[in-house]
C-alpha cells in the first residue's frame, strides 16, 4: 500500500480541523462567556472532520506492505512533518492575534487542545510510515 494514504490522511484531517478551530477561536474571543459551549462545539467539529482521515488511516493499515527501500518513506514523512508545523503553527498564530487581556488564559488553553487536536492523525500516519520501513 502506498505511503500516501498516510500523507492524504493527515492533511484530511489538519486543514478541516483548522477551519474549526478558527472559527471556534474567534467566538471564543468576542464572547469569552461561552466557553463551555464553543468548547462542545469544537470537539464535535473535532469528531467529524476526523472520520474521513480515521478510515484512511484504518485502510492503510490493513493494508500495509513493507516498502523496498527507505527512501521511499522521506518525502512523506517530510510531508506530514510539514503539515503539523503549518498546523501548530496557524494554531499559535491564533492564540497571539487580537485576543483581550481578561480572556488570555482561556484562549490559551484551548489552543493547546487545538494543538493536540490537530496533531494527533498525523502523529499516527508518521508511526504507521515507521511501521512500514524494511526490516
Amino acid at each position: 500500500m502506498s505511503p500516501y494514504v498516510f500523507v492524504l490522511a493527515a492533511i484530511l484531517a489538519v486543514v478541516p480541523m483548522l477551519i474549526v478551530f478558527k472559527i471556534n477561536m474567534e467566538k471564543l474571543k468576542e464572547n469569552p462567556d461561552q466557553s463551555g459551549k464553543l468548547q462542545q462545539n469544537f470537539f464535535i467539529g473535532a469528531a467529524l472532520s476526523e472520520t474521513v482521515p480515521l478510515i484512511l488511516i484504518i485502510f492503510g493499515i490493513a493494508n500495509m506492505e513493507e516498502v523496498a527501500s527507505i527512501e521511499e518513506l522521506f518525502i512523506p514523512g517530510i510531508i506530514v512533518i510539514l503539515t503539523m508545523v503549518i498546523g501548530t503553527f496557524f494554531v499559535f498564530l491564533q492564540r497571539s492575534v487580537g485576543v483581550p487581556e481578561e480572556s488570555k488564559q482561556l484562549v490559551t488553553t484551548f489552543a493547546m487542545v487545538g494543538v493536540a487536536l490537530v496533531n494527533a492523525i498525523p502523529i499516527i500516519a508518521l508511526v504507521s510510515l515507521f511501521m512500514m520501513t524494511p526490516a
